[in-house]
């Protein structure tokens, strides 16, 4: 089923660039072209990659909304994301560009809004819920299932950084094979220069980040609170005792479990019963 919605995205992506693409014969002879052949191909692994992932990335949005029942204040975030693909659609001076494929403009919009409705808004929509739910949990009153629930939202934060990774990396791949096809042999540099292709990239990496890092430094704030909830660090034990050990190792075992750390921690040699060990450093 993953391969038959795969390629049925790819065959719709290409035939899109291929609708009346002989209507003039600059588009004719663009088509023709090898840079026209790697763009298309560029063009058919995006389509193909939103046919496989848009109906379960949905589907986990929905759930997790209907889970979490956030505040409405969350639709504020992906409306300002779609305030600023449209203006970037309206402002770019790609739309006032004299492009070889004919339809080129209204092509660009189709897929431009495939990509959003389909996975780019969805994905950071679903960071944004996992944010949201995880704000809620205070470092009051933590339980075992707030440990849980951390690598549940950890888990599914990865998926949609991902998933909203690999849609801007192929649009920044798209852009520059679109640029390799077109100049110099059908636009000057002029009209479409390689800073274009870096900056339609960084203003979706901006975006991006707008959304993940507050979201990110959310549950780090909570898996820091429950490591402190179980494992305080106003109640660490002696050093030489052997209850430091043990202290020391809860510590490591719980930030291991909920990864709080995004590099590995550097490793201390302590005593403890007897013998010398190595353990993760509690601070």
């Amino acid at each position: 089923m993953v391969l038959v919605m795969g390629a049925l995205g790819a065959v719709g992506g290409v035939l899109l660039l291929r609708i009346d693409a002989e209507a003039t014969t600059t588009s004719a002879e663009f088509v023709d072209s090898a840079g026209f052949q790697v763009w298309a191909a560029v063009i058919a692994v995006q389509a193909a990659v939103w046919a496989v992932v848009t109906v379960p990335l949905w589907r986990e949005v929905i759930l997790a909304y209907r889970r979490t029942r956030p505040a409405s204040s969350i639709w504020l975030v992906p409306a300002l994301i779609v305030t600023a693909l449209v203006l970037l659609a309206v402002l770019s001076p790609a739309q006032t560009g004299d492009w070889p494929l004919a339809g080129h403009q209204i092509k660009a919009w189709i897929l431009t809004t495939a990509a959003a409705v389909g996975v780019g808004v969805p994905a950071v929509f679903g960071i944004c819920i996992v944010q949201d739910q995880v704000r809620r949990h205070g470092p009051d009153g933590l339980t075992t299932r707030d440990i849980d629930m951390a690598r549940v939202a950890r888990a599914q934060m990865r998926r949609f950084l991902g998933v909203a990774g690999v849609v801007i990396s192929l649009a920044v791949l798209a852009s520059g094979a679109l640029r390799r096809a077109t100049v110099p042999t059908f636009l000057d540099e002029q009209q479409f220069p390689a800073s274009a292709v870096l900056l339609y990239g960084a203003f979706f990496t901006v975006l991006l980040l707008l959304v993940y890092v507050p979201a990110h430094l959310s549950l780090r704030r909570l898996c820091i609170d429950l490591r402190e909830h179980y494992f305080p660090a106003t109640a660490m034990p002696s050093p030489t005792s052997a209850e430091f050990t043990d202290w020391v190792d809860g510590r490591g075992r719980l930030d291991t479990l909920t990864q709080v750390n995004v590099t590995r921690e550097p490793t201390t040699v302590v005593a403890g019963r007897g013998q010398m060990r190595r353990c993760r450093s509690p601070l």
